[in-house]
């Protein structure tokens, strides 16, 4: 089985073609968010059109990851904050089989992420997890009894970089709420607490290594701000597996660091967490957008 798996970012787009689990081909194009999602959408019809051109045979659909709220049932987008413009009145699905030929599922990034990584990735197997993306924000999902979790209104999971960690007095969050985990941990927030618009996570791990005291006390910061959030998802969702992604997980002393004060908080009288970093974090997305035609997840 053959599938076309687009990752739409808030500045790239990673298109790849997955034949069985196997990534065959991937590139990431830069793509203006901001331009409006037909304008994006003229961007990714040229982008698949070439790389199906490259491996001819058959294909057997679109998945598209999108960084917003959808109806993933009827494959409509919902809410996107401030980019994307007019893709709530565009038919996606019909847009694919008349620009491709293809059927097209949409689902929401993180949750293509997690469902890659519990089939294909360091998680594989797992039932009862919820995964961490640390990039320029915090990205949640979460799977429940083998099920990926959704919720009424496909919001649940999906919200843990909102979880408020700090209530009183706490910082602001680009949300419009005040003392939320991402207004702690991730990128955007490293570069506010750092006062530098040129921080990031290879400077902090960097200058953490170096001993650098700026670098311990945003160290400290991350790591008990990171180990809340997860708790508080641990608990949300009675999960037994921990998993961390994103750039970021890969400086291991700060995931390390947060490892431990979930194991100090949460209360899981059951038995031990088990913690998971993913391997390979920039294939997730599009190994779970695979997912979703060969493993008709639910």
């Amino acid at each position: 089985m053959r599938t076309l798996c687009a990752d739409l970012g808030g500045t790239r787009l990673k298109l790849a073609a997955v034949e069985n689990g196997v990534v065959l081909e991937n590139e990431v194009s830069p793509i203006d968010a901001n331009a409006g999602m037909e304008s994006v959408l003229s961007n990714l019809g040229i982008r698949c059109r070439e790389m199906m051109s490259r491996h001819p045979g058959e294909w057997r659909g679109l998945g598209v990851a999108f960084p917003g709220l959808l109806d993933e049932s009827t494959r409509h987008v919902i809410y996107c904050s401030g980019k994307y413009a007019g893709a709530d009145r565009i038919d996606l699905p019909k847009w694919a089989s008349e620009t491709l030929g293809l059927e097209m599922k949409l689902i929401n990034d993180a949750r293509a992420a997690i469902i890659g990584e519990i089939n294909y990735g360091s998680a594989a197997g797992e039932t009862d997890a919820v995964m961490l993306i640390l990039g320029t924000g915090i990205g949640t999902a979460a799977v429940c009894q083998g099920k990926v979790y959704r919720g009424k209104h496909g919001m649940a999971g999906l919200l843990g970089g909102h979880f408020s960690i700090a209530y009183d007095n706490g910082r602001k969050c680009i949300c419009g709420g005040s003392g939320c985990l991402e207004a702690y941990v991730g990128t955007w927030a490293l570069k506010e607490l750092a006062g530098d618009e040129t921080y990031d996570f290879r400077r902090l791990e960097r200058d953490y290594l170096a001993g650098d005291e700026k670098a311990k006390r945003l160290f400290d910061i991350q790591t008990k701000a990171l180990g809340a959030g997860a708790v508080s998802l641990v608990h949300a969702f009675d999960a037994e597996t921990v998993i961390f992604s994103g750039g970021a997980s890969h400086f291991s002393a700060l995931v390390e660091a947060a490892e431990r004060y979930v194991i100090d908080h949460a209360w899981t009288p059951w038995g031990r967490l088990k913690f998971v970093v993913a391997e390979h974090p920039e294939d997730s997305v599009v190994l779970g957008l695979h997912s979703l035609f060969v493993h008709h997840v639910c």
